[in-house]
């Protein structure tokens, strides 16, 4: 009844911090500070957000006083200071010996180790951006996150991958890109998958990282945690209502856990995993199964 308690309260503290922004306003240009807040709502209770988001913006400053004693004002020019600043001056890089490590998706620690992840260096990126007033909006690429900056008039966009240096993406890159990450999938390049993504999407992906992670480290707490934080922003993803179903398995609420995979299969009939969540439920039935 306490872990229950405790995970209540710490969803009604995420909704009151984030989910009723970015539900009604998708303000992204304070994705840094709904990170912050995800950082500590699931692992560091004592984590001062204000104090965390002055020094990323002390970071801001500084690029905004390279950029004037430079004189340059052409996008890439500033798009080239900022890389030079991040990636050189602080040192800034990817995390790519201990990439699924949760700490890369806790911005916090990535300020403090240097080290992270396309989604939070893409998060860090935006936000120095934005105090050097240069907008740039979060990409939900597939498989690896980007940002982008859309010239005056929409007459075009400059897109940007700050896991790797800053670099700027041309089609041809970004088609290299995707057949990586798919491999023998050979999944067109179009423009949607560069639109400017929401603030729910971002915090979403962010949460379902860490999902990945703390499964992997087999810390069922922390991923009910970030899977009930998935919910709060859509009750309905289904992804999250089965794991929902999975994790109240595991804790032996067989007739609960009975209950949300049903529904999971009635959001979702056509799931790729039908079949292995309808297996899980006959178990359920037959009373063979007490975890998943």
């Amino acid at each position: 009844m306490a872990a229950n308690s405790n995970l209540d309260s710490l969803i009604q503290d995420w909704k009151n911090s984030v989910v009723n922004d970015i539900t009604s306003s998708d303000d992204t240009d304070r994705l840094a500070e709904y990170s912050l807040h995800l950082a500590r709502i699931i692992a560091y209770p004592d984590l001062d957000i204000q104090d965390t988001v002055a020094k990323i913006d002390s970071m801001g400053q500084e690029v905004v006083q390279t950029v004037k004693k430079a004189g340059g004002t052409r996008p890439t020019q500033i798009i080239e200071k900022i890389n030079d600043y991040m990636f050189n001056v602080q040192k800034f890089k990817p995390n790519v010996d201990d990439y699924y490590n949760p700490i890369n998706s806790y911005l916090n620690v990535v300020i403090e180790r240097k080290a992270a992840i396309p989604i939070t260096l893409s998060i860090l990126y935006m936000r120095i951006a934005r105090d050097a007033n240069f907008k740039m909006h979060p990409v939900n690429f597939p498989g690896h996150f980007l940002v982008k900056h859309v010239l005056e008039d929409n007459s075009g966009e400059i897109i940007v991958d700050p896991f790797n240096g800053g670099r700027i993406m041309d089609d041809y890159a970004l088609k290299a890109l995707l057949d990586q990450t798919y491999s023998r999938q050979n999944i067109p390049l179009t423009h949607a998958l560069v639109e400017k993504a929401t603030a729910a999407q971002v915090m979403t992906r962010m949460l379902n990282n860490l999902k990945g992670s703390y499964y992997e480290a087999q810390d069922f707490d922390k991923y009910s945690i970030a899977n009930e934080m998935v919910l709060a922003i859509d009750q309905y993803n289904p992804d999250a209502i089965r794991d929902r179903g999975i994790i109240l398995l595991k804790k032996g609420d067989s007739a609960q856990a009975l209950k949300v995979l049903n529904s999971y299969l009635e959001i979702n009939p056509e799931a790729e995993d039908a079949d292995d969540i309808l297996d899980i439920i006959r178990q359920i039935r037959s009373g063979k199964s007490n975890s998943a």
